[in-house]
């Protein structure tokens, strides 16, 4: 039982041993038995992913972004709960990004449907260029929207000229993640 921060050393130990212990035996193999309870609570419902996009009138819509945010869940536990570091952290970050990014593009798409320059022609900076000049975003929130798009289209990696090493840090994740925030609630969603 954890009474205080004090007590967490201990039980992080433990945990962290009998985890090796199990992957030690275990190896490659996968047996239901083994599975390790993932922590209730941390992943936020649907209903609280849902409730923060009420500008979108499309049901499907806002499930399958709750859905893909109960990801964004996983990655944050991931960075936040686990010591996995170098290129392997790095790439959950990317990772994380990318959704963000496939959100922001899903949003943007929705919110434009049927009005002039928000046609399925259009990529996405020309959208977020109509965002602006309806003053419905401002440049900084362009600007950001932007970056989140260069970066999120390193998706692609037959694209990518330079290596994926010491490229993504959290401070990256989190800024995609306020880029998308703010989009929301420039629309008229909840923080």
């Amino acid at each position: 039982m954890i009474e205080s921060d004090d007590d967490i050393p201990k039980v992080v130990g433990e945990i962290n041993e009998r985890m090796q212990a199990l992957h030690d035996y275990l190896g490659e193999r996968n047996l239901d038995a083994a599975k390790i309870r993932f922590p209730r609570g941390y992943i936020r419902t649907c209903a609280s992913h849902r409730s923060k996009y009420r500008f979108l009138t499309c049901h499907t819509l806002k499930s399958n972004i709750a859905y893909a945010k109960l990801t964004s869940d996983i990655y944050r536990w991931l960075l936040n709960r686990t010591d996995l570091s170098i290129t392997a952290k790095e790439m959950i970050i990317k990772q994380g990004i990318a959704l963000v990014g496939s959100v922001a593009e899903t949003v943007v798409k929705e919110v434009l449907k049927g009005q002039p320059g928000g046609g399925r022609k259009q990529n996405f900076k020309k959208k977020i260029q109509k965002l602006v000049d309806d003053d419905t975003i401002t440049q900084e929130l362009q600007a950001e929207l932007d970056w989140l798009w260069d970066t999120r289209n390193n998706i692609h990696i037959m694209l990518l000229t330079d290596r994926e090493y010491n490229k993504y840090e959290m401070k990256h994740y989190n800024r995609a993640i306020k880029a998308m925030q703010n989009l929301r609630v420039a629309l008229g969603g909840l923080p």
